[in-house]
């Protein structure tokens, strides 16, 4: 007997999903909007939520990893083309490395610079695993950085190519992640 295809994701992988939405866009705009900070302590407190937020995501997407393999994605239904298919694989592939990757590096970031990653609201503070270096500091800031301005666009893509699935294409690609 043959169990019926699910025509959406479990509400775990959504949850997951648009929360993650939700963190990125908090760790975007602190990102962005921490120059406005009128003096360093707040700067501080704004990178705080910064570097909380990303590693809330890096926690997320483990489980979110987990449920995404634990259960085979609903069919895009009409099916795409093998070429979409292929477009669209590498994008998550890429999307999951950046949110692995991103919070690592503004960990080596943060705590190579010696500062102190502490999470608002708690007042607990991670423990150094990195000794100072400043070398590695400069270097992983600047990767951090530049990872984040490109995954700008491929947040852009990822966004774009939903919303061409669903009013040019006509298929299920967006519905299958909402409610």
């Amino acid at each position: 007997m043959n169990a019926i295809p699910a025509a959406r994701y479990s509400l775990l992988v959504r949850v997951l999903h648009w929360g993650t939405l939700l963190l990125m866009i908090a760790v975007y705009a602190t990102a962005e909007l921490r120059g406005f900070a009128p003096d360093r302590p707040s700067r501080t407190v704004v990178m705080q939520w910064h570097m909380a937020m990303g590693l809330l995501i890096f926690l997320l997407v483990l489980p979110r990893i987990g449920a995404r393999l634990s259960r085979p994605a609903p069919p895009i239904l009409p099916p795409p083309g093998r070429l979409v298919l292929l477009a669209a694989q590498a994008t998550h592939l890429l999307l999951y490395a950046f949110l692995i990757v991103q919070p690592l590096l503004g960990l080596i970031t943060a705590q190579s610079g010696e500062r102190a990653v502490v999470i608002p609201l708690t007042g607990f503070t991670l423990p150094d695993l990195i000794a100072n270096n400043h070398d590695l500091h400069e270097w992983t800031e600047d990767v951090h950085v530049a990872l984040g301005k490109i995954f700008y666009a491929v947040i852009g893509l990822h966004a774009a190519a939903a919303l061409a699935h669903h009013f040019y294409f006509r298929d299920n690609t967006l519905r299958r992640m909402l409610g």
